[in-house]
């Protein structure tokens, strides 16, 4: 019975840490086919992807990446929960055929996707719609055993954030299939280029009501802790735009 205790209690707590998904992939133009390409997934989400009760997909223009060229777009499906993911078109009738007509042919490559389930306990996004469709990503590679110390700072964060009265949103997401099950995925939003510049989003004040909240000196020592929790290798910073019009719509 107690064990049995502590399961249902577990469940509970990565249910709390953890609920709604997505899944994304990195697609690669034809050389000379960019603007066919576009068209194809912009046809395609209008007809499969914008209606209540269909998948929603959202799209994103490569702006810098190691994943992707610029011409190079991430289309990621969204749930509520990771049953919730449209897997294969979800069975909509004619759905394949159209995409391989309108859009297939135009494609030069596409990555394998990678699922995500989003940590609520380090989120902090009040973002609506495309106000801020600019997402600086970072990836990180967690060592073995390390969890832990690479998500107390991101876990304090948000209280950090609403204490300090900064506008910042932060998503983060943790693999849960098609990639490495260390892979974390922190994506931070702006309005614009300059909210990504040195010096900008206030992190002053969110140092110091963190410090306020935790302790003085928290803030470098729990930083410090994240930061010997990662992998020496296979970390990296991406830079995409959110292009509405080939995306489901945001409400």
């Amino acid at each position: 019975m107690k064990n049995l205790l502590a399961i249902f209690i577990l469940t509970i707590s990565f249910n709390s840490l953890y609920s709604q998904a997505i899944s994304y992939r990195y697609m690669t133009p034809k050389k000379g086919h960019a603007q066919d390409f576009r068209n194809g997934l912009a046809s395609k989400t209008k007809k499969y992807n914008s209606k209540d009760g269909d998948p929603r997909i959202y799209t994103f223009a490569v702006r810098a990446s190691q994943n992707g060229g610029m011409q190079s777009v991430v289309r990621m499906s969204y749930g509520e929960t990771i049953g919730d993911l449209p897997m294969g078109g979800s069975n909509q009738p004619g759905m394949w055929d159209y995409w391989m007509e309108n859009v297939d042919k135009y494609v030069e490559n596409t990555s394998s996707s990678e699922i995500f389930r989003l940590r609520k306990s380090a989120t902090h996004n009040d973002a609506v719609g495309s106000d801020k469709p600019f997402r600086r990503v970072f990836h990180y590679l967690i060592k073995p055993g390390h969890q832990d110390k690479f998500w107390k700072v991101r876990d304090n964060m948000p209280r950090a954030i609403e204490e300090s009265g900064v506008d910042l949103d932060i998503n983060a997401f943790q693999s849960f299939a098609g990639g490495s099950m260390g892979h974390a995925r922190i994506v931070i939003f702006e309005k614009d280029m300059k909210g990504f510049e040195p010096g900008s989003g206030d992190w002053q004040k969110i140092r110091d009501a963190y410090n306020n909240i935790h302790g003085d000196d928290s803030w470098e020592i729990d930083w410090e802790l994240s930061r010997s929790s990662q992998r020496e290798w296979g970390n990296n910073v991406e830079l995409l735009e959110f292009l509405p019009e080939l995306s489901s719509p945001s409400n």
